[in-house]
């Protein structure tokens, strides 16, 4: 089947936090340097701060119609995706639900760890957050669900779900490791057998201010794939 579009999936690593076009998504990353390698049309629907539960629901909400191939990259266990009761106000003044829960999270102690943009006013929704107890949520749940053998199970189920629902509809698919602790689930493609982000401290490649690979880090990754996929 030939394929007319490249969908990437993941954290902020594949939205393309700090090459300085990821408004609305970078070009930059790995997945976008491989779909112009194979003359396909690019999607991505990576977000910064992304549970792999959320890089699920982002693949669930797609509309594949199309003939598509996925690459996605799976990212830190410990975050943790949660659909609430209510609708809150995110950090781009939008309505949602979804929420991604993290240890310290950045939107409940008034810090960014991605790309910094000054339009928005972070200390307003960390204070909003706190008001509709979504810190207490935080806090309650890593503290009775915050272990590994927990972490790494709900992981594993995401990465199954997806391989099965992909398979389902047809659409060839590549996992990468976005951190070591993934780098060993089935179908996932680790970089000499380490999580993306590992690899590129262990290379040295050059990173930002907020700690995200930059663009020797992906083109580094685009030719890392291209040689073991033989494409």
């Amino acid at each position: 089947m030939k394929y007319k579009k490249l969908v990437s999936a993941g954290c902020s690593f594949i939205h393309g936090s700090e090459l300085g076009d990821e408004n609305p998504y970078s070009h930059k990353t790995y997945p976008a340097l491989l779909s112009k390698h194979l003359n396909l049309q690019y999607d991505c629907v990576a977000y910064p701060g992304a549970s792999n539960q959320g890089i699920v629901k982002q693949i669930f909400d797609y509309d594949i119609s199309e003939d598509c191939l996925f690459l996605i990259q799976w990212t830190f266990p410990w975050r943790m995706g949660v659909d609430l009761s209510y609708l809150y106000t995110n950090e781009k003044k939008q309505k949602q639900t979804w929420f991604d829960l993290a240890p310290n999270h950045w939107q409940l102690q008034g810090k960014f760890d991605g790309q910094v943009d000054e339009q928005l006013d972070l200390e307003s929704c960390s204070n909003n957050l706190k008001m509709l107890g979504v810190d207490q949520l935080n806090e309650q749940v890593y503290k009775h669900l915050g272990n590994d053998r927990h972490l790494n199970f709900y992981t594993r189920l995401c990465v199954l779900a997806i391989q099965q629902y992909l398979h389902a509809n047809h659409c060839k698919f590549v996992f990468t490791a976005g951190v070591n602790s993934v780098a060993k689930l089935p179908y996932v493609v680790s970089f000499e057998n380490l999580g993306f982000k590992e690899w590129c401290e262990k290379k040295k490649f050059k990173l930002g201010p907020y700690k995200h690979p930059l663009d020797e880090a992906h083109h580094s990754a685009f030719e890392y794939l291209c040689n073991i996929l033989n494409i």
